[in-house]
C-alpha cells in the first residue's frame, strides 16, 4: 500500500481524497496536462479531481435611508450581506438572494464593484469573492443566524469588523466608486 496522499495546505479536508470515488482504488498525484500542475488522479479508472475555487459574493445595500449591515454576534464591527453562489446559481442572483437572507430587505443590483481572490485554507476553502453593489427595493428589516440587521444612516456605519476581508474589500470599492477615485463619497 502507498502512503496517504499529500495535499497543499490550502486545499480544505473534505477535497483530500486519498481513494477515488469512482472505484475505490488509491489515487496519485501526477502531471497530466500541459500545464505541468500534479492533479489527483486515479490510476486505475482514470478519474480526475478538479477542485475549483469556492465563489462567494459580498454586497453594499442602501437606500436613501443609508446602508445595510449585519452585527456578527462575537466580531468586532459590521459586516456587509454576503455567502457563497450556490451551484448553477448565477452571482448577482447569489447576492440578491444573500441580502434578503441575512437582512430581510429585497435588492436589485446597481453595479459589479470588482472581485478578490482570498486565499484561505479553512472552508471553504480559496475563493473568488464578487462585490455588488444593490438598491434597497422593500423588504422588512430583519436579522439572521448570521447576526442583527441594521440599516445605518450615512456616515454611522461602524467599522467593518477585522475578520471580514470581503467586506471591507466591498466598501473600499464602493467608497472609491462613490467619490469618483477620491476615496470620499
Amino acid at each position: 500500500m502507498r502512503p496517504a496522499l499529500s495535499y497543499p495546505e490550502n486545499v480544505v479536508p473534505s477535497l483530500r481524497f486519498q481513494f477515488c470515488p469512482m472505484c475505490t482504488a488509491q489515487l496519485v498525484r501526477e502531471v497530466i496536462f500541459d500545464d505541468n500542475i500534479p492533479r489527483v488522479k486515479c490510476p486505475q479508472c482514470g478519474w480526475i479531481q478538479l477542485s475549483s475555487n469556492a465563489v462567494a459574493v459580498v454586497v453594499v445595500a442602501h437606500s436613501p435611508e443609508g446602508m445595510a449591515a449585519i452585527l456578527p454576534p462575537g466580531e468586532a464591527g459590521a459586516g456587509l450581506p454576503a455567502g457563497l453562489v450556490e451551484y448553477g446559481e448565477d452571482p448577482a442572483e447569489a447576492a440578491v438572494r444573500e441580502v434578503l437572507e441575512e437582512t430581510g430587505l429585497e435588492a436589485r443590483i446597481v453595479d459589479c464593484l470588482g472581485w478578490i481572490f482570498v486565499n484561505r485554507a479553512s472552508w471553504p476553502g480559496p475563493m473568488i469573492q464578487i462585490m455588488y453593489e444593490a438598491e434597497i427595493v422593500g423588504g422588512q428589516l430583519k436579522g439572521s443566524d448570521e447576526g442583527a440587521a441594521r440599516i445605518f444612516p450615512w456616515g454611522e456605519l461602524p467599522a467593518i469588523s477585522p475578520t471580514r476581508t470581503g467586506s471591507q474589500k466591498a466598501m473600499q470599492a464602493y467608497l472609491e466608486k462613490a467619490s469618483g477615485g477620491t476615496g470620499k463619497p
